[in-house]
């Protein structure tokens, strides 16, 4: 139904995770991170959304990824339905393919980087995916994570086509990247990439640069009342 790609940047701690789907709204199940504590991807046959919630409070409390992982396939019944990866603060990453998922199905896990992905059209989605993130390093998380995003359809992608999509970034020292697309008729990466592209218009970009930021909580800039344009 879903495929994945969760990061994690040693040099500057920022988290983030992107997926896309064949459904409507995957941005308000699979998608859950936080700031110094890691970042989930959770998705499967029927989404247990809870694990975002459980497993951010486990990595919150030091647990490592791996540890958080097996807590959840503990904790849930029917953790033959789900799908999971996990990136702890260190960059650990943990993951779990139940088999009761369907179609083409794979999680892949390696320091900093995790991805996961079920009724995929080519068992070969996860690895352009991961190709493509990591070979733009020069670019800020959220681009190479939306690049990758784009490259998983453009190899296939979900089975069905892809209707919905999330980017979600934390950074310590600048505010959130949190896009999603509820619902395309045709490919959602690029209308994510649509959304994206209105953030990153002057007016936009005025009032990001007074949002406050974990680094700066009292932050705050020039009052405008600039329309984003169009």
């Amino acid at each position: 139904m879903t495929y994945s790609i969760i990061a994690h940047d040693a040099d500057h701690g920022a988290m983030g995770v992107a997926t896309a789907t064949g459904s409507v709204a995957v941005g308000g199940f699979v998608t859950h991170a936080r700031i110094g504590a890691g970042v989930i991807a959770t998705q499967g046959a029927f989404t247990n959304w809870l694990y975002g919630e459980w497993g951010l409070k486990m990595l919150e409390d030091g647990f490592n990824a791996g540890a958080v992982r097996d807590e959840l396939i503990r904790m849930d019944g029917g953790s033959d339905y789900r799908q999971v990866v996990v990136c702890d603060r260190w960059g650990q990453t943990a993951g779990h393919t139940g088999s009761a998922n369907l179609g083409q199905m794979a999680h892949h896990c390696e320091d900093h980087l995790a991805l996961a992905g079920n009724m995929l059209s080519d068992a070969a989605v996860l690895q352009v995916m991961q190709a493509c993130y990591l070979e733009r390093p020069e670019l800020p998380m959220h681009e190479r994570l939306l690049a990758a995003l784009q490259a998983g359809e453009q190899a296939g992608g979900d089975f069905r086509g892809s209707h919905s999509a999330s980017l979600k970034v934390l950074y310590p020292d600048q505010p959130p990247v949190d896009l999603r697309v509820d619902w395309a008729d045709q490919d959602c990466t690029l209308a994510l990439e649509a959304v994206y592209q209105k953030t990153r218009t002057p007016a936009f970009q005025g009032f990001l640069a007074g949002v406050p930021t974990p680094s700066e909580p009292d932050k705050r800039g020039q009052v405008s009342d600039q329309e984003v344009d169009q």
